[in-house]
């Protein structure tokens, strides 16, 4: 139970920020596999696992509930503070849970280079799509309540409900290419104001995210059961590709700054370890 709740946090936060991605959270903790299987299998006809399924779900949703609405302002805290070191931690999250795929998911498959080629070149075409911060009104007013807004909100969710349970691909990075980031981080971040525009909002986003995690699971089982080794070896590549374009460019790199990076990066893999081996 504390296992799925933690992994629960670990996607919640991860789907808040730019190019770090729930499905890798997933991996990393050892549960990218058996939520594939709970959430197609839960709606089988016939599934004497259902009970058992269903407790495991609740339990990662409500860690992911917590992970976006309770870590948000330290997130916020540590991007004001120390921006390319918290960058480099992901890093380093994404980049010691790669044999932890490879263990856990890969095991006797025989891994596809094109497949892999290709997810690395989607993440890089995703990331080179990418609008950018600078271009993004970090701050938006909310707008007014439609139908039409309604149906983005829904939108909005469902793109980032299907993001979210695949590793390497960010539903945050995806909807800050369509503009739509910085909306759905302010409807969260507003949520304890209880305000009935924001509330109805987030209801719609939460239907969205609910059908994009049912479409995201179905396709993703559906693909493991038809190639499974293609579809590990393009998974792999998302995650490959994922700790390469978080890599801060624009960065003056002197030696302190070097020397956090390399801590805060090593300090993700111990965590990773730390995660893995006892929780």
């Amino acid at each position: 139970m504390f296992r799925n709740i933690i992994g629960g946090i670990a996607v919640g936060i991860a789907n808040i920020i730019p190019g770090v991605s729930g499905g890798t959270m997933m991996v990393i903790l050892g549960i990218f596999q058996k939520a594939m299987d709970s959430i197609s299998g839960f709606f089988k006809p016939h599934n004497p696992q259902r009970k058992e399924q269903f407790l495991f779900l609740v339990q990662v949703l409500v860690g992911a509930a917590i992970g976006l609405i309770g870590f948000a302002k330290v997130l916020n805290i540590l991007f004001e503070e120390f921006p390319t070191q918290t960058i480099y931690w992901f890093i380093g999250l994404v980049v010691f849970s790669i044999p932890l795929f490879l263990k856990a998911e890969v095991k006797e498959d025989k891994l596809n280079r094109i497949w892999i080629v290709i997810g690395m070149a989607l993440i890089f075409g995703i990331n080179f799509l990418s609008p950018g911060t600078e271009s993004v009104d970090v701050n938006p007013d909310f707008p007014s309540i439609s139908l039409l807004h309604l149906i983005t909100m829904a939108l909005v969710g469902f793109i980032s409900g299907f993001a979210m349970l695949l590793p390497g691909v960010s539903g945050s990075m995806v909807l800050l290419i369509f503009g739509q980031y910085y909306l759905f981080k302010s409807y969260v971040a507003a949520v304890t104001t209880f305000a009935p525009d924001v509330l109805i909002s987030l209801v719609f986003i939460g239907i969205g995210v609910v059908l994009g995690i049912v479409a995201s699971a179905a396709v993703t089982s559906i693909a493991l059961k038809k190639s499974r080794s293609a579809t590990l070896s393009f998974i792999l590549g998302l995650i490959i590709a994922s700790s390469i374009v978080l890599i801060p460019i624009h960065v003056a790199y002197d030696f302190m700054m070097i020397l956090t990076c390399v801590l805060t990066f090593a300090f993700g893999g111990l965590l990773v370890f730390v995660l893995n081996k006892f929780v």
